[in-house]
């Protein structure tokens, strides 16, 4: 028995060593995906590194875990962390893709991404997660017509008021799509997919591709507006002071020229939108970024709409290089006052410290007056603080007030060089109220919270021998596993040495003396999934198994089409004939990986046939009514 009681012990230290704890080894995160339901913020995917700091010898890992934290609950800075919920081997890892949260019906959708772990999947399926009964399942069985949506990378994207998801641009490539067999191309389309529905539509208006940029709604004009801007286009990045528009309604683009203080172009930022009570601003704040040469920013720029106003925010005084800079981070708003700025890339590589590992790099950004008030620029989570008031920072820029109850009264409704079209002063007068959705299942009124455990069943008080000889087998069952797991782990360890050894040595990203536009348009890499490939966490560590879902089974049924549909690119080309060719520009690598092949020229999207809009018919599960955050 002493026996293996030390096996134990000794194989569960040794298979430790490869098996990462993802809250109490957590290094850095930076390219992952988050969405908030039910003030439980979700982070799905991307890159994490694991250990005291950040070596090039070691290239961050896949998180194939699930992680939420409760907002609900109060703490000093941040509340914890946590990795218990379920995550098969089969639900996608991906990094750059984006989370649609369905708050009527408590779940949330995943969509695009690259894969970086493993082959890129065919998109036949949308995975999405069920809050309540917390399971992964797929909205649609063997649709044709979903089979044949594509799966961009590095994207923008969001969600309005009606349930319905947006992703604008973004990258096709072979690592994020396997049926993609063509060089990459940069896409300048809208997919939307309604999630009361279960139908997906192509928006193909824009004929400039756009990737890394980001993508705001906002309640305005007859049906709600979506905003993009930064990011990266055809030939160059794109400009900070062009503002493009999308009118719900109407389904027509726009773009606008702003003033003020214009933050240098940048791409593979974060932006978060909020705005006055009265509607008279809309407020997006974006941090940090990569930008014109090529280094991390550490910045925070305000665009106010409807002056189209950039106003400066921090740091103070103003700075133009950061040895601190970071890149694809997540922006969350909490309460519609502050925002939880997670994460990021360093492209910095003499800066191998962790990113605050105690509290999982969550960074506070206080984005009312309280900030002012305080005189501090990052905060932890304010509990207390439940309703924006827009700080003196724009006041003094924009005109209106913060102190009454219903603050806002912006003086400076429109931009100071004038309206690019008359269409627009017209929608910025209106303010869209979506009508109440309804939940397509059953939602209990009350569910426990999920980092609860189960409750233990009532003891009769009587010794259960079978239950302790089963306990003792069991036992010796759960030893050898653990054995045999710490026999498998020391092999892989031994196979990794191996290859380590036989790879030549990688140089950092930085110490490239190619210029920016040089890196974007010739023989840049792309990210190589086999380099980043780490263990799969066994089900045990990641969750109990899911429990029966009854969102799955009105699900099962989704979406027959009769007709082919693809997503288009940046333009909708007629059947039969070439359409034009566009340079992809692909994300920046991390230092420790190694190009797969170099690219020069895209290809278009083959056999692109189907109308610019189309539906998938067949969805007839029950339909909503449609309608009317922290640094330390």
């Amino acid at each position: 028995m002493n026996f293996l009681i030390i096996g134990t012990v000794l194989a569960s230290a040794i298979a430790q060593e490869h098996i990462q704890d993802p809250i109490k080894d957590f290094c850095r995160r930076h390219q992952h995906q988050t969405c908030i339901i039910d003030s439980k913020l979700y982070i799905d995917g991307g890159l994490v590194y694991y250990g005291h700091d950040v070596q090039p010898s070691r290239p961050p890992q896949t998180n194939t875990w699930l992680i939420y934290k409760d907002l609900s609950n109060s703490y000093p800075d941040f509340p914890p962390q946590y990795s218990n919920l379920t995550k098969s081997r089969d639900v996608p890892s991906v990094s750059g893709g984006i989370l649609w949260p369905d708050l009527v019906n408590k779940v949330f959708y995943q969509y695009g991404g690259e894969y970086t772990n493993t082959t890129a999947q065919s998109f036949g399926t949308l995975w999405f997660y069920d809050t309540i009964y917390n399971s992964w399942n797929r909205s649609a069985g063997s649709g044709a017509s979903q089979a044949q949506v594509s799966w961009p990378a590095f994207g923008a994207g969001t969600t309005n008021d009606e349930g319905i998801g947006y992703y604008y641009g973004g990258y096709l490539n072979e690592n994020s799509d396997s049926r993609w067999k063509g060089n990459p191309l940069m896409l300048g389309s809208i997919v939307s997919y309604n999630m009361s529905e279960g139908t997906w539509r192509n928006h193909t208006y824009d004929l400039t591709p756009r990737a890394e940029g980001s993508l705001q709604y906002i309640p305005a004009g007859e049906r709600g507006m979506l905003v993009y801007f930064g990011g990266v286009e055809r030939i160059n990045s794109a400009t900070s002071y062009q503002i493009h528009l999308f009118d719900l309604a109407n389904e027509r683009w726009y773009t606008q020229t702003t003033t003020g203080d214009i933050p240098q172009p940048r791409r593979g930022f974060c932006a978060g939108v909020v705005w006055a009570a009265d509607h008279s601003s809309y407020n997006i704040y974006l941090f940090g970024g990569i930008g014109t040469n090529e280094t991390a920013l550490e910045d925070v720029w305000v665009l106010s709409l409807p002056s189209f106003t950039w106003i400066y925010w921090y740091p103070k005084p103003k700075a133009t290089t950061f040895a601190g800079g970071k890149a694809w981070t997540s922006c969350d708003i909490i309460n519609r006052s502050q925002m939880i700025v997670m994460g990021g890339y360093y492209t910095n590589a003499t800066q191998p410290m962790c990113d605050i590992p105690k509290i999982g790099g969550q960074h506070g950004l206080p984005l009312g007056q309280e900030a002012v008030e305080r005189g501090q620029t990052w905060l932890g989570l304010m509990s207390n603080v439940t309703k924006y008031r827009v700080p003196k920072n724009i006041t003094d820029v924009i005109g209106g007030e913060y102190v009454s109850a219903v603050d806002g009264g912006a003086t400076l409704t429109a931009p100071v060089a004038g309206w690019a079209t008359p269409d627009l002063s017209v929608y910025f007068k209106t303010t869209f109220s979506a009508a109440s959705r309804s939940a397509t299942r059953p939602i209990p009124t009350t569910s426990s919270s999920s980092s609860s455990l189960p409750s233990s069943p009532p003891n009769s008080g009587k010794t259960n021998i079978g239950a302790i000889t089963g306990g003792v087998i069991g036992g010796v069952v759960i030893i050898v596993a653990v054995i045999l797991l710490a026999v498998f782990c020391l092999r892989i360890r031994r196979k990794r040495r191996e290859q380590a050894n036989a790879q030549p040595s990688l140089q950092p990203v930085q110490n490239d003396q190619r210029t920016p536009a040089e890196k974007f348009v010739a023989n840049f890499s792309l990210s190589q999934g086999s380099a980043l490939h780490s263990p799969q966490p066994s089900s045990s560590l990641q969750g109990s198994p899911p429990a029966p879902s009854d969102y799955q089974q009105y699900q099962e049924s989704r979406s027959q089409h009769q007709q082919p549909w693809v997503q288009h690119g940046a333009y909708a080309y007629p059947p039969g004939q070439q359409g034009f060719q566009q340079t992809y520009y692909p994300p920046p690598l991390d230092p420790t990986q190694s190009p797969r092949s170099a690219y020069t020229m895209s290809a278009e999207l083959p056999n692109i046939q189907s109308p610019m809009n189309a539906e998938l018919p067949d969805g007839r599960s029950p339909v909503s009514v449609r309608g009317n955050d922290f640094r330390s």
